[in-house]
């Protein structure tokens, strides 16, 4: 190459390299060292975030050394100001429509109702030259058109949040060019936490706690849905705190007596623990509040932090507060009357502007009007004095999957708060083993949006396992304490209710009954602590913005101050509490506050607290719950039960030897619940059975329990006192290994169909293409069936009841795992009202359905069914929420559906079925039900003579369509739990619950009521897994064996035995039976109402009832006719039916006068002789 080609090669490159540096120069600005910096200021207040509930003004300055005045003019007007990011703050799968800001004067506010479409959200927006630089001014308006994030446009304004939220740069540009830059943080509020700040915060806090003399840790407890760790940071004086205590904890609950003798006497040195927590995440300063307390805190943790509480009432406030009470409707009940104050019910005829016309929302009062009726003192609380008293356990998100988009709901679409107690969630799960092993003396956990400010302890009714003598002793001074000081620590929520002393109100009639805001259910958090002799409360904040954010954040801390100073009283009621479990003491100083309506002293104690008559006490003394299978239905169950209680502290005993009790044989290795301990209220609450509240208006949630109905597993109750007190037993330290069980020997393997485990074994093998039959009469009815290489892939993966045989029961193969439809989800994304845009987090409002997400949960996560959100893919349409105009068309076109709940049964009426209900969808009920009809749906349960159903909603049918088959009723019997009124529960009685419709245009199976309500009921799934399992049943199963069944050996002759007793009989049964005879069968002992007790294959017959039975010979074959009476006693018929009987022979012919085989002879010899005729002419032919 010659040199004057390798110079124009290097001038070319030279003048491509600077080129390329051009375009990249004007695409980007390059920041340099020096450029100019924005101070960015909030004129109004102390933080500059730019805030989406208050309106503040703002100021942004930048300097330039060396431009002139008349430089610094020109830049002024022909420069502008843009707030822009590159990308949103959250994962875009989540939020894929995230705002990435505009020019200042661009950004308008979000259209909602309190919003005009395109009305800008920064005002008066001013550019002016100072000396040296240049000054912005502006003002923000309200976001969304509200002080707060609360019931106002929720749906709408929580999912919009996220895509707004989050650091934009606001830059000068100047044409291409960014002047100068600082970083803003846009949020609700100022301080608003966003998930993804939260572990890194705790980390921060542990290690500045450290650094300033205190202990401090972070400890992941849990895991969520979603695999997101649950943290709580536990914060204390020293680390040995900690450790002392659990040591203490495991002594009180053996002998909790010595502890209080202990404590009496000044002999140990204790210090007690206090939870705070937050759990629906997007009622955002239950998250906030906890961060801000924890932060000013340990910030101050090497000295004292400032604020005010409330001490009383002046004169004045005293008489307001009387005035309001006549005014507003209310009385204090006489149970609590000199117990409270009435420290924060003061509103003083101010109007909010939030929620106007409402007498109880909170009020924005003035200082002067705080001062004029409340005695308030300034506290400077020491934080290491605080911590000789108390430490904290604190987690500010349970439910971690929500906060990281702010909805409700956990990753699975559960409501946690709702789920305590049933504990199917992770979150649950995680947060109930932290309670009962920590066992705190009190817990608060914060929430939103009650307009009043309302802050517990609750109205009537309350949860009878909770010793509530001893909770309330403490709990309205604290409750007031701690609104006391929420409202005089903040600008605008100045007034708050409680409602166990502000809801019993004043009614139609002259007198007072109480408004319910109870605590009968145990599925809330604060409730279920409860059952550990936790003082516990949820406080309901009015809005969520910085004004609640700072009432509760000086409240949490002065809580610390409170309990610390009463923290005797605090935990030796939880060790009376204790103690009185190990006693097995049902205490009557409870009996009074179990009140009706009216607020008559102990008026339903005895429905409440109703006792047992052998031991005259609420709770048993015992339950046992047997593993051998022989007497446990279905051990898986039994299994996840033992599970449960180890995990809530319940202490469990497996037997060592035999008992016997009241004629029932416990083999070794029975467990055993003995109610002689600590957690006895905790086991009480899971195991009993409940009751029935007829006499109340409404209840905040149903309070179900009743574990071994609801999850199908096979439990005594035993109240004879000392059963098992010569026993020997050891103590259960972790939930047993329990393996599959197997009975008898034989290469056909039956597997029970008594579980959730045994329904997604079977689902994993139809998938797999294995070869899995449906049993369809005989001893295993409803049961399943498969051979021994195909039982071999499943047996060690669950636990399983089986049973070994080489006889072949009768069978047909289910021909496939049905692919199923959930009904009722809505469009995955919102749009804007103003500009039809979608924002918003990817399937907002399906998230935040939990009804629709239970049905989700059971069928494909729990069960193993796989689902399809295409309607035309799916097999069947399953669910409890309504149908769509598409989703009713297709069940109107042959889609098989199977529906239950209200919501359902109107669908059908929308579809144009003659059908009739009757609805309430508020009650509930587990009652007693009866099979009219034997099907498939229900063999099993009736083979386990299992009578019992659960239905969340009260509702029934009242009219089914014609050619309908009733499948399930229920009993005249009164329900055995449950929440409906008398007169509700007289139409319940005889109602139909559950129907099958199969004809020329519809395949239906309907339920009246719930059958995944919160994922509990698990025992009554398989009425739905059996409709699905037989809509697919093809051939008659059959397996081949390879090792023949034995040759039973002779039975010796029995002993005569003297005058046997009659046994149940059927008598009427003919000699023979052929197809289409009908015969009569009568019961020896016929005790059930018409219908009830008998169990047929309808293959094979037909029938009805109207005492005796009268039966329709279908089908040839060999089946049997079952009868049981309410004793119990049952009794089989095998039967074989034969084919039709031919026509005899040696009839005459119809006029003829000749028989048949006259006939047949004539006309033999006619062929034979016209034969030899043909014959004949042939040879004569040749």
């Amino acid at each position: 190459m010659d040199k004057r080609n390798e110079h124009r090669i290097l001038k070319c490159l030279t003048i491509f390299v600077l080129s390329i540096g051009l375009v990249f120069s004007h695409a980007r600005p390059i920041y340099s060292d020096t450029q100019p910096v924005i101070d960015f200021v909030n004129t109004t207040g102390e933080s500059e975030v730019i805030s989406m509930t208050e309106s503040k003004e703002y100021k942004a300055t930048v300097m330039f050394e060396g431009k002139t005045p008349e430089e610094l003019k020109a830049l002024a007007e022909n420069a502008s100001w843009t707030l822009t990011r590159d990308e949103g703050g959250q994962n875009e799968e989540d939020f894929p429509y995230q705002y990435l800001g505009a020019p200042l004067n661009e950004w308008t506010v979000f259209k909602t109702k309190f919003t005009t479409a395109g009305d800008p959200l920064f005002k008066d927006i001013k550019t002016e030259v100072i000396p040296g630089g240049l000054q912005l001014t502006f003002k923000n308006v309200l976001m969304f058109g509200v002080n707060g994030i609360d019931g106002r446009e929720r749906p709408l304004i929580r999912n919009a949040l996220l895509d707004y939220t989050g650091t934009y740069d606001l830059k000068l540009v100047e044409g291409d060019q960014v002047l100068a830059t600082t970083p803003v943080l846009f949020k609700p509020y100022n301080s608003y936490t966003l998930y993804s700040e939260i572990d890194q915060r705790l980390a921060d806090l542990a290690a500045l706690a450290l650094s300033k003399g205190i202990h401090a840790e972070v400890r992941e407890f849990g895991q969520t849905a979603m695999g997101r760790p649950m943290n709580a940071i536990f914060i204390a004086d020293t680390a040995e705190t900690l450790s002392n205590h659990m040591a203490l904890n495991e002594r009180a609950e053996s002998d909790p007596q010595s502890v209080i003798q202990d404590i009496e006497s000044g002999a140990i040195d204790y210090k007690v623990p206090i939870l705070y927590n937050n759990i629906h995440s997007d009622e955002n300063p239950g998250i906030d509040a906890i961060m801000e307390f924890l932060t000013v805190m340990i910030e101050n943790a090497d000295g004292s932090v400032e604020y005010r509480r409330v001490n009383g009432l002046t004169s004045e406030g005293k008489a307001q507060v009387e005035a309001e009470k006549k005014s507003r409707g209310i009385k204090w009940s006489e149970l609590i009357e000199n117990d409270v104050t009435g420290v924060g019910y003061i509103r003083d005829g101010v109007e909010s502007e939030e929620h106007p016309g409402s007498t109880d929302a909170a009020a924005d009062l003035s200082e002067e009007q705080l001062s004029k009726f409340y005695e308030m003192e300034h506290v400077d609380l020491n934080i290491k004095a605080m911590l000789e008293d108390v430490f904290f356990i604190v987690v500010p998100a349970e439910n971690a999957d929500a906060a990281a988009t702010n909805v409700r709901t956990n990753g699975n679409g559960f409501d946690l708060n709702r789920d305590n107690t049933y504990q199917t969630q992770p979150e649950t799960q995680a947060m109930a083993r932290l309670i009962s092993t920590w066992n705190p003396v009190n817990l608060y956990e914060i929430h939103g949006f009650y307009n009043q400010f309302q802050i517990e302890p609750c109205s009537p009714t309350h949860e009878p396992n909770v010793e509530y003598d001893l909770f309330i002793e403490n709990a309205l001074a604290q409750g007031e304490e701690f609104g006391g000081v929420a409202i005089t620590n903040n600008k605008s929520i100045n007034s708050f209710q409680m409602p166990m002393r502000d809801y019993l109100k004043s009614n139609k009639n002259g007198g007072y009954e109480w408004e319910p805001f109870d605590d009968m259910s145990s599925s809330y958090t604060p409730q279920y602590s409860m059952l550990h002799g936790v003082v516990a409360y949820t406080v309901e904040v009015p809005y969520g913005n910085e004004d609640a954010t700072q009432a509760v954040k000086y409240a949490l801390l002065n809580n610390g101050r409170y309990v610390g100073m009463h923290k005797k009283e605090f935990y030796t009621n939880q060790l009376k509490g204790w103690d009185r479990g190990i006693k097995n003491i049902d205490a009557d100083e409870i009996r009074p506050y179990y009140v009706n309506q009216q607020d008559e002293k102990g008026a339903e104690a005895d429905i409440f607290r109703a006792r047992y008559e052998e031991n005259n006490n609420f709770f048993p003394e015992y339950y046992v719950i047997p593993m051998e299978p022989s007497m446990q239905k279905n051990l898986h169950a039994a299994t996840e039960m033992m599970e449960y209680l180890l995990r809530n502290d319940v202490k469990v005993k497996v037997l060592g030897n035999e008992v016997e009790v009241k004629g029932t044989k416990y083999p070794k290795g029975t467990m055993l619940v003995d109610l002689h301990q600590a957690k006895r209220n905790m086991a009480n609450a899971a195991l009993y059975n409940n009751i029935v509240i007829k006499n109340w208006t409404d209840l905040y949630s149903e309070p179900l329990t009743a574990f071994s109905e609801l999850r199908g597993f096979d439990m005594d109750v035993i109240t004879q006192v000392g059963a098992f007190e010569s026993a020997e037993f050891a103590w259960l330290d972790e939930a047993p290994e329990t393996v599959t069980h197997v009975d008898g020997k034989g290469e056909i393997v039956i597997v029970s169909n008594n579980s959730v485990a045994s329904i997604q074994a079977i689902n994993e093998l139809l998938k797999s293409e294995e070869a899995v039959g449906f049993i369809t009469s005989g001893d295993h009815s409803g049961d399943f069936v498969m051979s021994e290489a195909t039982f071999n892939l499943i047996e060690d993966s669950y636990v399983l009841q089986a049973t070994r045989t080489n006889t072949m029961p009768k069978a047909q193969v289910i021909t496939k795992s049905a692919k199923l439809y959930v009904p009722g989800a809505a469009p995955t994304y919102a749009v804007k009202k103003d500009t039809g845009e979608p924002y918003g987090h990817t399937n907002y409002t399906n998230r935040l359905n939990t009804n629709l997400n239970w049905d989700y949960y059971v069928w494909g996560q729990e069960l193993g069914f796989d689902l399809t959100r295409d309607l035309d893919e799916a097999d069947i349409v399953i669910g409890n929420r309504s149908l769509r105009d598409d989703e009713r068309n297709a069940v109107n076109a042959g889609k098989s559906y199977i529906g239950y709940g209200g919501y359902a049964l109107d669908s059908l009426e929308k579809m144009g079925l003659d059908i009739e209900a009757n609805y309430d969808m508020s009650y509930d009920a587990l009652t007693t039900v009866t099979y009219p009809e034997s099907s498939y749906i229900t063999a099993k349960y009736a083979q386990d003579n299992d009578y019992i159903m659960y239905g969340h909603g009260g509702n029934s049918i009242v009219k089914a369509p014609e050619g309908s088959k009733v499948l399930i009723k229920t009993t005249d019997e009164e329900p055995i739990e449950g929440f409906m009124s008398q007169e509700h529960i007289d139409t319940y009685k005889n109602s139909i619950q559950a129907i099958e419709l199969k004809n020329d245009t519809h395949d239906l199976l309907i339920f009246a009521n719930s059958i995944t309500n919160k994922a509990h009921q698990k025992d009554d799934y398989r009425y739905v897994t059996n409709g699905i399992f037989t809509k697919y049943l093809g051939d008659t199963m059959n397996i081949d064996v390879k090792t023949p069944e034995p040759e039973p050996k002779p039975e010796p002759k029995p002993e005569p035995k003297p005058d046997p007793k009659e046994t149940l009989k059927l008598t009427g049964l003919p000699d023979k039976v052929r197809v289409g005879d009908v015969f009569v069968l009568t019961p020896s002992s016929d005790d059930q109402a018409k219908g009830e007790g008998w169990v047929y294959d309808d293959v094979f017959f037909s029938a009805t009832f109207n005492s005796p039975a009268t039966f329709t010979a279908l089908k040839a074959g060999s089946t049997a006719i079952t009868y049981t009476n309410k004793k119990g006693e049952k009794t089989e018929l095998p039967i074989t039916i034969l084919e039709k009987e031919a026509e005899k022979p040696g009839g005459k012919l119809p006029g003829t006068g000749v028989t048949p085989t006259q006939t047949a002879i004539y006309v033999g010899i006619g062929v034979v002789l016209i034969g030899g005729v043909f014959y004949w002419f042939s040879k004569k032919k040749k």
